[in-house]
């Protein structure tokens, strides 16, 4: 029998209440609607693409690409449900396919902000650097002020060794959450490889503010003061770190080594022995402490 108008009309008002479920997350519910509107219009592609994303969130994944393929049959050029289809088969852990879809999304529409982003993301859990920093520099063109994409961004350019891109996008990142510790962190540890060491420690004790029990931030902040050779902070910064994550064998290590340098060898061998007891395989440990003991520290590494 053919869809009449008022069928038509009808489904639209059953997708719409569908719709508006799914948005509240009211995913049963919003199925029950949405399988109306599909019985009474099979043909409303916008039905059928929601009627798929409520299967796929249910974790019916194959189910949701048959309908997703199906809304694209009736209408080519619709990229969300390509864009959606890209992602069931992400969650099928189909990543190629995934790819492809997104691709197809961005060929019906360039602009598709969230493929850019979707396919971005699947790159880098690929660890596909080149590939996902490609994909969020467009995403970033259309959604410039996205704080989280922008710091992905940053950490794909520390992975690549690109640490002036690196620290233009965490500087983004701070421009709009100046309070962000993860950009503070990567932008300090830049800064002070730059030997920037002021600006660094002012960058990494703002992470701290923000996050007291960021770690890494410690850690940075405690090598900025060995750079400033005070050595009594960075102790204290690492015996911090020691006292939150005592398994830490950076930490362990440079605080037998600033120890050293403090005079207290004994604090140092026992710092190396106790880490050493935990880390049997570790050769900086051990070549550091066969150094102390031989009254030397002269030539010992630091564990970073």
């Amino acid at each position: 029998m053919a869809t009449t108008i008022a069928d038509r009309d009808r489904s639209k008002i059953h997708n719409n209440r569908g719709a508006a479920l799914l948005m509240e997350g009211k995913t049963t519910a919003a199925r029950d609607e949405i399988e109306v509107a599909v019985s009474l219009d099979p043909h409303n592609a916008v039905a059928l693409t929601n009627l798929a994303f409520a299967l796929d969130v249910e974790g019916l994944h194959d189910q949701a690409i048959v309908l997703y393929q199906k809304a694209i049959g009736l209408r080519p050029g619709y990229a969300v449900a390509r864009n959606n289809l890209g992602i069931a088969y992400a969650n099928s852990g189909r990543t190629d396919e995934a790819k492809a879809a997104y691709r197809a999304a961005l060929e019906v529409d360039s602009r598709h902000a969230a493929a850019w982003l979707n396919l971005a993301q699947l790159h880098q859990q690929l660890d596909e650097v080149g590939e996902a920093r490609d994909a969020y520099e467009a995403y970033l063109k259309l959604r410039p002020r996205d704080v989280h994409a922008l710091f992905n961004l940053g950490v794909l350019h520390l992975h690549a060794g690109l640490r002036d891109p690196a620290a233009i996008a965490f500087g983004r990142v701070l421009a709009l959450a100046p309070r962000h510790a993860g950009a503070r962190v990567n932008l300090g540890a830049i800064l002070l490889r730059r030997r920037q060491t002021d600006q660094a420690i002012e960058m990494l004790e703002g992470a701290i503010e923000a996050e007291p029990e960021n770690l890494l931030a410690r850690y940075h902040l405690a090598l900025a003061w060995v750079a400033k050779r005070d050595l009594a902070r960075a102790a204290a910064e690492l015996e911090t770190i020691l006292a939150r994550d005592p398994a830490s064998v950076p930490a362990a290590n440079n605080l037998a080594l600033v120890c050293l340098q403090m005079g207290a060898a004994a604090r140092a061998a026992a710092l190396l022995e106790a880490s050493l007891a935990c880390n049997p395989e570790n050769e900086v440990l051990r070549r550091n402490l066969a150094l102390v003991r031989a009254g030397g520290g002269a030539g010992a590494s630091s564990a970073r």
